[in-house]
């Protein structure tokens, strides 16, 4: 007798014509389906049950729900765009007492655009952003992260919001390209699990040829992980293969 028991584990490789991405594993997997589905087709008589049952269309589909943040993957299976070293990330609430009327903020180097300013006080009051020259509780911003501010507000401490970068060597990007309608990346999936108890050993091994996904989320809750949705269908091969189960029983 073979039992199954726990999460197993899930590969996707790059199978896109010139791309060469993965493999890359769904790391922390916390849950995943694999369905096949067939549309029936049921031949009548005069009689109430049917007299043959044809299966028509096949779909298979999955599902897959995964902890690790992992860059590789998500440009390698899904959007089907090159991974390259660094990151575009956020300074979040920079603090600092005005000393005069420009701020240089710690990233100046790699700004990329401005995210607000707030007092960092009382009721945490809003600046307004202007593109002239401000007045009390407002700010100007230009491309180099230097803040201009009114000289009525220095002494005032304030929280700056920004988007920088960092160079390569640090982090993953993907640049989310707007492709042809037809752009497919495809994949090919491994699915591996396996128990080996006093009462049971065994693997079950699911390996689909060829794979698309459809839908990437990232869900975000106020006392919870982030566990993105990855749903992806399979279809035949070339060769007019899906794939193969294997199984130890």
């Amino acid at each position: 007798m073979q039992l199954l028991f726990g999460i197993g584990a899930l590969w996707g490789k790059s199978t896109t014509v010139g791309f060469t991405g993965g493999p890359d594993q769904f790391g922390i997997l916390q849950e995943n389906s694999v369905e096949f589905n067939f549309e029936v087709k049921e031949l009548y008589s005069q009689l109430g049950f049917p007299v043959d049952i044809a299966r028509g269309k096949g779909k298979i589909s999955g599902k897959a729900k995964m902890a690790r943040v992992f860059g590789a993957l998500y440009g390698d299976l899904f959007f089907g765009e090159p991974v390259v070293s660094g990151e575009t990330t956020v300074a979040e609430d920079e603090l600092t007492t005005l000393a005069s009327a420009t701020y240089t903020v710690g990233n100046a180097a790699a700004f990329l655009a401005d995210l607000g300013v707030d007092y960092n006080s009382g009721g945490r009051g809003r600046f307004a952003f202007v593109t002239g020259a401000p007045s009390a509780g407002q700010y100007a911003t230009g491309a180099n992260g230097v803040y201009t501010f009114n000289t009525g507000d220095i002494g005032q401490s304030l929280a700056i919001s920004y988007v920088y970068t960092v160079g390569s060597g640090t982090g993953k990007t993907i640049s989310i390209n707007n492709e042809f309608m037809g752009y497919t990346p495809t994949f090919a999936t491994t699915f591996y699990q396996t128990r080996s108890t006093l009462g049971s050993s065994g693997q079950l091994t699911l390996r689909l040829n060829e794979c698309v996904s459809s839908r990437l989320t990232f869900p975000s809750r106020i006392d919870d992980y982030n566990i993105p949705d990855f749903d992806f269908m399979a279809f035949s091969s070339g060769s007019n293969q899906i794939g193969v189960l294997s199984t130890t029983e």
